[in-house]
């Protein structure tokens, strides 16, 4: 185990740590969390699942791949696929699916904060 180095003792706890945490929603045995969040932002961002993967440094495949696992087993389609042709080709997410990203990111961003506000509430006594 790495020894944190410098660091004074004397500090309040509200300064020498940070709080951490891991949000994700779950239907069955099928998750959601930030990975697949992240994924579909970047698939929003650049319209594009191959880039998406890039950004995230995984292969389209695995990419693809976790998408299809999740609309099969909610039974949601959260992205839509162009294939080539003179519009060129490109994805971009459903209805079900900016939903999915909206709703997540406020729930993350309201856990955050509240994970937050504990952490001060504890440690900053």
């Amino acid at each position: 185990m790495k020894k944190e180095s410098g660091g004074d003792l004397n500090q309040p706890l509200v300064e020498m740590f940070r709080p951490c945490y891991k949000v994700w929603i779950e239907r069955g045995s099928t998750d959601f969390g930030d990975g697949l969040y992240y994924l579909l932002m970047y698939v929003k961002e650049y319209g594009s699942i191959s880039q998406a993967a890039r950004e995230m440094g995984m292969s389209y495949r695995a990419a693809w791949g976790k998408i299809k696992k999740i609309e099969k087993n909610w039974g949601l389609k959260l992205v839509e696929t162009q294939v080539g042709g003179d519009a060129g080709g490109g994805a971009k997410l459903t209805e079900a699916g900016a939903e999915l990203l909206e709703s997540f990111g406020h729930f993350r961003q309201k856990i955050e904060e509240a994970v937050e506000r504990v952490f001060r509430e504890s440690f900053a006594k």
